[in-house]
């Protein structure tokens, strides 16, 4: 830990009251970069320090620039990490690539500007120096002189704050002023309970209720960091390059002004009038309302501690005549405990055979490639060793890997809604369905985890029904991709993997969503269309475990017949992870939580349908 008192080397850096001044602990934060990682300072703090300089495309003071390159040539293998940090000038992701062109440095793309204002700089040609440990600046000023306290970072000593004043380019801030006065009831209660409330509430899922303003203020500084370090909206995606979610949770950069200002001003509140008050939610568990049939899960008992095998629970439907499903909902019993549910729809006459959908599938196939895949399959088996299945999947993304997962090979069959935290209802479009018929059952494979105390889950799933005699026109139909072989190395920072899956038909998109375990770091998703042209559907930077969501395309993507969705993630098998149960092993696939998987889930609707009435 650092000693930061005040050295001004020469006059101060003149800024707005809620930039970082001298002596002050900044605080932790993290940003997007221009090539769409996710920098958490945090994750860094196995590095002494962090230098930081900011870039403007076309204004980027290239005397500093050249510093700092000389600066990371020298300092990058004895524990400074670089970086340069966009305020809010041209965001746009090509440019800055196009500006930067030769330089080995990501950009932090600061779009809300607070990173900078929290930084305290002011102008183009500041660097800065971060401790990602404590969270303080070490130095400020110009890139230069920068070098001495690097060394002394290195070599541990304890010393003041160095803030030096400089004569660059001005960072021009927006809605600086306009922000000095906001009103807790007309701009901060209103971001509040449009992106917080619902699971900030009494009864809520979240830890608090955020539902007075005595509650906000008391709350403000988590509000912050969270807000800072992209914790909170959960399962925020980079919607610079995403295709637009319904479902998306991010909060606009204004918002985040606004929020995150208020805060640093006091967290002020000004007269009585409180909207989180007088917010109504509406009574009972359904979010789709009363379902027609509802599905009781057996009770499980859930020991306080150890390891909770997976279970497989089969659940008869009780259906005595055929139904067609608009859509389901999961209510967990205990959320503490259930990790998730993937169900199984299972048709009267049994589960399918899958070897015999394997074979069916390779008889479809091309012959030379059949035998091929045949003759890997029998030359694992005569040698004593499982074949490497994902390998036969990802090589080969015309096989149906839902098939063998639960979907079946009928294309009238109904799916049912899992469970993940964060992901629990399915609600096809009107007019799009799928068939229960009258004796049809469920699988349910059920993933506890304990939670230090012992409990019991009663869970319940809702189904939807169209009205008895309506056949809808449409059917949701969809893919999984789903990688078997994993080896990730110990220690390994960013292991990265892909996953390729086929969109036989042409079709239309309606979600995707990213799957891994406690390792999980990022994940995106893109078309690669026949003609070779690609685009990216879904980034999801900062995988979280915690919140596994199907994403909603606001308007589905049609693909032609033959795109394949590449998926693209990897895993953070290191020290720096929080949630990494043991950063010293190698971590092959698993069903439980402390092993990995990598699985993408897609939902689309064929263009040309089919199926029966």
């Amino acid at each position: 830990m650092h000693k930061l008192t005040l050295k001004l080397v020469a006059a101060g850096v003149a800024f707005a009251a809620a930039s970082a001044q001298a002596g002050e602990r900044v605080g932790d934060f993290a940003l997007i970069d221009h090539s769409g990682a996710f920098q958490s300072m945090a994750w860094h703090d196995d590095h002494a320090a962090i230098a930081i300089l900011p870039q403007a495309v076309g204004a980027t003071d290239k005397a500093s620039l050249q510093h700092m390159q000389a600066l990371q040539a020298k300092y990058a293998e004895q524990g400074i990490e670089f970086f340069l940090l966009n305020p809010g000038h041209e965001t746009d992701r090509e440019a800055v690539a196009q500006d930067i062109a030769g330089v080995d440095m990501p950009v932090l793309m600061d779009d809300a500007q607070l990173v900078a204002e929290q930084l305290g700089l002011s102008r183009l040609d500041e660097a800065v120096l971060y401790d990602p440990s404590s969270f303080e600046l070490l130095y400020r000023g110009p890139a230069d002189q920068l070098e001495s306290a690097i060394d002394r970072t290195l070599a541990g000593e304890t010393y003041e704050l160095v803030s030096i004043s400089t004569d660059g380019q001005a960072i021009d801030y927006r809605n600086v002023d306009a922000h000095s006065s906001l009103s807790y009831a007309d701009d901060i209660a209103p971001i509040l309970a449009e992106n917080c409330a619902e699971c900030h509430r009494e009864g809520g899922i979240a830890p608090f209720a955020m539902n007075n303003s005595l509650a906000v203020q008391g709350w403000s500084p988590m509000i912050r960091e969270v807000v800072m370090t992209k914790r909170m909206p959960p399962g925020q995606i980079d919607n610079k390059i995403s295709h637009k979610m319904k479902n998306e949770m991010n909060l606009s950069d204004e918002e985040m002004q606004k929020l995150v200002r208020w805060i640093n001003n006091g967290a002020k509140v000004e007269g009585d009038r409180d909207p989180l008050t007088a917010l109504v939610w509406p009574e009972g568990k359904w979010t789709l309302g009363e379902p027609d049939l509802i599905v009781k899960v057996p009770a499980q008992s859930i020991p306080a501690t150890g390891v909770v095998d997976y279970m497989d629970l089969p659940v008869d439907l009780g259906l005595t005549e055929d139904r067609w499903v608009r859509g389901s909902e999961v209510v967990p019993g205990d959320p503490t405990v259930l990790h998730h549910i993937i169900t199984t729809v299972v048709p009267p006459e049994g589960a399918p055979d899958f070897q015999k959908i394997l074979m069916d599938i390779l008889n479809k196939l091309p012959e030379e490639k059949a035998a091929s895949i045949r003759t890997k399959i029998f030359a694992a088996v005569a040698a004593g060793k499982q074949p490497d299945i994902g390998a036969i999947f990802n090589e080969n993304p015309e096989i149906d890997i839902n098939a063998f997962l639960g979907g079946g090979t009928d294309p009238d069959m109904a799916s049912i809604a899992g469970y993940a935290p964060g992901n629990a209802v399915s609600l096809n479009p009107e007019g799009v369905g799928g068939l229960l018929r009258a004796g049809t059952s469920l699988n349910l494979q059920m993933h506890y985890t304990t939670s230090g105390k012992e409990a019991v889950d009663e869970t319940e799933i809702g189904i939807y029904f169209y009205p008895e005699g309506y056949v809808p026109e449409e059917r949701m139909g969809g893919g999984v991709g789903n990688a078997f072989s994993i080896s990730i190395p110990p220690n390994a920072k960013d292991h990265e993997m892909e996953l390729v899956t086929l969109v036989p038909e042409e079709a239309e998109i309606f979600s995707l969503m990213p799957h891994m375990h406690f390792r999980g770091k990022r994940m995106s998703f893109k078309a690669q269309y026949p003609n070779g042209d690609e685009e990216m559907l879904l980034s999801v930077p900062a995988y979280s475990f915690n919140w596994q969501l199907a994403h909603e395309l606001e308007t589905p993507v049609k693909v032609p017949a033959g795109t394949k969705i590449i998926a693209t993630g990897a895993f953070d098998n290191s020290a720096q992870n929080d949630f990494n149960p043991d950063p010293n092993i190698e971590v092959n696939w698993g069903e439980q939580s402390w092993e990995e998987m990598f699985m993408g889930f897609y939902t689309w609707k064929n263009v040309n349908q089919g199926g029966s009435e």
